[in-house]
């Protein structure tokens, strides 16, 4: 009787598998922090434009690191009626705020 040499089957490791199964409680966590955290409250605030100020400036100022800024200009340039965009000193912007 022959011996028959036994095959042991290398196993293929599914790394896209693997790497989809790891990322699940990543993106679960950042499900979760971002529907834990409270919702930002704005209130309308007048700005007058002093010189050297710009938009970006302002809305920086406005809402600090928790907002997109640009979402805050885009705000001002449409609720100010700035069609270019161009502010002036001594101007009045109605601004949304971050509430403090």
């Amino acid at each position: 009787m022959k011996k028959r040499k036994i095959v042991k089957k290398r196993t293929h490791i599914r790394w896209d598998r693997v790497i989809a199964v790891a990322m699940i409680p990543v993106v679960l966590a950042g499900i979760y922090f971002a529907v834990a955290q409270e919702p930002i409250q704005y209130e309308d605030t007048t700005v007058v434009v002093k010189e050297g100020d710009t938009l970006w400036g302002i809305a920086k100022d406005a809402v600090g690191e928790e907002v997109d800024v640009r979402d805050v200009i885009r705000h001002m340039i449409l609720n100010n009626n700035l069609k270019d965009g161009v502010i002036h000193p001594g101007m009045t912007l109605k601004v949304k705020a971050v509430k403090h």
